[in-house]
């Protein structure tokens, strides 16, 4: 067991306790309990903290629900036409639900996830698409869902959109007026065709308009707080932002950023003074980013939480960070997420995960410490919750891997377990100690799951995340290479009963496993994934433009397509069909919008031609995200077929 380091407590521990009686077990859950979105989620308050909003899927139906927790009495309306995104508060009164439809405009190529925001007033019972019926929208955007202010004294929401006909060469990204009884629009700033971004207060003073010029390379932020336009900050040379301006701080004597620090280990907050200087860092917390910022609706932020493999929080407010720390602290075995708060910050709606807890939502009364479960997301009989755990395992050039371990739900498996590795997609994105549906599934089944944060992973600091640029195939696959063969070494894993399995980046590097480590495994499942390097580069450059700052950025973490051509033909699974052993499972949306189902259909082709088993799952109406129930349990179903075939752990 010395190959691994459990990142609380002692990882002997842990075998110990899962010597547990299975006697009287019930039967495991039907796949419809994992392959279904959950029960309720995106669950909101308002700013008095007397209502809750929340969707809910059931019997294949999706409602959006708002409850007023004084007399329990509660509204609603029907979302199943649409994906149901998430859901806030305008005010007391109005509910914003946003929403997306995969689809294709008239004269555009392809198809977009347009985006959509309605306001839902709690009172009338009623529901208005917003920015519907403007005819001066240029009709090829697809998120017209931001909200980026709120002014109370006109009752008035603040929406940026871009203005023009199809036909426009410039077309600029202006700030909307919108009232939320009507969705009606009008004209409330006009922005540019390099604008980005707006920051707004309560008053209706915009504080900061964010420009990004992809052609010239120029970035700047402009404010007009003093009546004119004036210019705050520029930078030259900058084909990707130099930082992120997330907020304003509540006195609004400053812009907030977020930038690296010196070193590289993590991420930090800063003013960004109106004279655009910046400060030393004001919040920051070493070998983490910073995951994002707690905010009102007008972007004053009040704190941040970090990332981790359980997420963390500070705040400016000292009576504030008192309690919330107060809040980990007396349940710090769990990974809590704070959904949503109050004005007053007296009520915070929770998210609970770890141990037997699956994601369920909680309202924490700061007044007398009290917590209250508000609904469930998933309904699993305690026994079939898998327990999953946070540990560390050495690479081969010695660096710690941070990564999740679930535990098969059966507690007698605790040697030579048939195994799962589950690689994130991203690649910029991290796996932390939550209730991972697809895990949780494996596990019930009686499959050991191991969850990597490879190099090139966010939320462990700079240095950790740009060791993966341009890793794909190398130095990221090797470090979820070497946590199978920790798991082997340490006897845990019983090394002729593993598969690979993912999802986008994830999808790609289980190719990239059947490929490059064929020996290594009896299965792979891709989901949407990348198997041709040079094709996904050239897409997003048909679809954008070489200029384009999502251009830039692939470039960064993938390769350039032309003076890395070779290096990235060299770790495209589609290229090395013959080496794979392991029968491959390919399951992609026709509706995939970030990775377009050819990298699916051409690797199936290839295998094919290579005389190998392959299987293509095309899924009608699925997006890149599995968004809808159908989707989701489509895939869990052929999942759970291949692998009984050829991973069973019997």
């Amino acid at each position: 067991m010395s190959h691994f380091r459990r990142i609380s407590g002692v990882f002997l521990a842990l075998i110990l306790s899962t010597s547990a009686s299975a006697q009287d077990k019930s039967p495991p859950p039907p796949l419809e309990t994992y392959g279904k979105l959950p029960i309720i989620r995106s669950m909101s308050i308002s700013p008095s903290g007397n209502k809750v909003g929340y969707l809910k899927s059931q019997d294949n139906e999706e409602a959006f629900f708002v409850l007023n927790v004084n007399d329990l009495t509660s509204t609603g309306v029907n979302t199943t036409a649409v994906k149901a995104r998430g859901v806030d508060f305008i005010n007391d009164q109005y509910a914003a639900l946003t929403a997306s439809e995969t689809t294709r405009l008239f004269g555009f190529q392809g198809k977009i996830e347009f985006g959509a925001s309605f306001s839902f007033d709690t009172r009338k019972n009623k529901v208005v698409q917003l920015l519907r019926r403007d005819k001066t929208l240029y009709p090829g955007q697809s998120g017209l869902g931001r909200i980026v202010g709120f002014v109370p004294s006109k009752e008035r929401l603040l929406m940026p959109a871009y203005i023009g006909d199809r036909y426009s060469e410039r077309i600029p990204y202006n700030l909307l007026s919108v009232d939320p009884k009507t969705g009606k629009a009008s004209k409330f700033e006009r922005g540019t065709s390099h604008t980005i971004d707006w920051f707004v207060n309560e008053e209706g003073l915009i504080l900061a308009r964010e420009d990004l010029d992809e052609k010239s390379n120029v970035y700047s932020i402009h404010t007009k707080r003093n009546g004119n336009w004036e210019k705050v900050y520029e930078v030259e040379n900058s084909p990707l932002r130099p930082f992120a301006l997330v907020g304003v701080k509540s006195d609004e004597s400053a812009l907030l950023i977020i930038t690296g620090v010196k070193d590289g280990t993590g991420e930090a907050l800063r003013e960004l003074r109106w004279d655009g200087s910046i400060s030393p860092p004001i919040l920051a917390k070493e070998n983490a980013e910073i995951d994002g910022v707690l905010s009102d609706s007008n972007n004053k932020i009040f704190g941040v939480r970090y990332s981790g493999m359980r997420p963390s929080y500070a705040f400016f407010d000292e009576t504030i960070n008192e309690s919330v720390q107060e809040l980990l602290g007396n349940y710090e075995e769990y990974s809590l997420s704070i959904e949503s708060w109050s004005k007053d910050w007296s009520k915070i709606i929770l998210k609970i995960m770890g141990g037997k807890e699956v994601g369920d939502f909680y309202l924490y009364n700061n007044a007398d410490k009290s917590l209250k479960k508000l609904g469930n997301s998933r309904i699993i009989p305690a026994e079939w919750v898998a327990e999953s755990i946070t540990i560390e395992y050495p690479a081969r050039d010695g660096t710690n891997i941070p990564a999740v371990l679930t535990w098969p739900a059966d507690p007698n498996l605790k040697t030579n377990i048939p195994t799962i590795i589950l690689p994130h997609g991203g690649p910029e994105s991290y796996d932390q100690l939550s209730f991972d549906w697809l895990a949780q599934y494996f596990a019930s089944r009686g499959y050991l799951v191991l969850q990597p944060n490879f190099r090139g992973s966010s939320g462990f600091g700079w240095n950790f995340k740009k060791q993966g640029r341009g890793e794909w195939g190398g130095l990221m696959q090797d470090d979820v290479t070497d946590g199978l063969k920790a798991l082997i070494n340490s006897g845990f894993t019983d090394p002729d009963k593993v598969c690979i399995v993912g999802a986008s980046y994830g999808g790609y590097s289980a190719l990239a496993g059947g490929a490059f480590t064929s020996e290594l495994y009896k299965c792979v499942i891709a989901i949407a994934p990348v198997s041709d390097l040079p094709r996904v580069l050239k897409t997003e450059k048909n679809e954008h433009s070489s200029s384009s700052s999502i251009v830039e950025y692939w470039t960064r973490v993938i390769g350039d397509r032309r003076i890395d051509k070779q290096k990235l033909e060299n770790v495209s699974p589609v290229n090395h069909a013959d080496k794979f052993k392991a029968p491959v499972l390919l399951i992609h949306g026709k509706d995939d919008t970030v990775v377009n189902i050819d990298q699916s259909v051409v690797m199936q082709k290839a295998l094919k031609k290579a005389d190998k088993s392959v299987e293509l799952i095309k899924l009608k109406g699925g997006d890149h995200w599995l968004s809808t129930n159908e989707t989701r349990l489509d895939t869990l179903i052929a999942i759970d077929k291949f692998i009984k075939t050829h991973n069973p752990t019997d």
